[in-house]
């Protein structure tokens, strides 16, 4: 079974579910310099510095799906994903992002969820992500986990396509 992302749905098990992949970065400028993405994570070393990049593009297998606690940024279900990207890594000065390095890593730890972020000690959607693919609803990330863990409890593996970011209908 592949899910297929257009950049604006994932197209599942017969359904459309509408999905995003919107990242706050340097290409954009919707970043901050003194917002600093710091590697974490399944993502190793820990501790750098680097932008965040869409959704690698690609066949993805799904490698695993967890349920996530109602004060969590992954609430209700984090989809886990086999993809993987090179990104480069940045040097700060004074708490901003400062000159790229000419050191690369391998970005791990793209995923599918419904995003959300802490405002005021409390958990409201996020229309961003560092990566990975944002199901605007929580009752569609949910849905979407509980039929990828179907299949993969019958030893079925799922994929999910990602295109190139250019051909992303957005």
């Amino acid at each position: 079974m592949t899910v297929q992302f257009t950049g604006r749905e994932l197209l599942a098990f017969g359904r459309k579910l509408p999905a995003t992949c919107v990242v706050r970065n340097e290409l954009n400028h919707w970043r901050k310099p003194k917002q600093i993405v710091m590697t974490r994570g399944q993502t190793t070393p820990h501790g750098l510095a680097y932008y965040p990049r869409q959704f690698p593009p690609g066949e993805w297998e799904i490698i695993r799906v967890a349920d996530m606690g109602a004060d969590t940024e992954y609430w209700p279900t984090w989809i886990d994903t086999a993809a993987t990207q090179t990104l480069r890594v940045w040097d700060t000065e004074r708490g901003e992002y400062y000159t790229p390095r000419m050191q690369w890593i391998v970005g791990r730890g793209y995923g599918i969820h419904h995003a959300r972020y802490s405002k005021a000690g409390e958990m409201i959607p996020s229309n961003t992500t560092l990566g990975c693919i944002n199901i605007l609803s929580p009752d569609d990330a949910l849905w979407l986990g509980n039929e990828a863990r179907k299949e993969m409890g019958l030893r079925k593996r799922v994929y999910i396509s990602v295109p190139p970011w250019t051909e992303w209908k957005t």
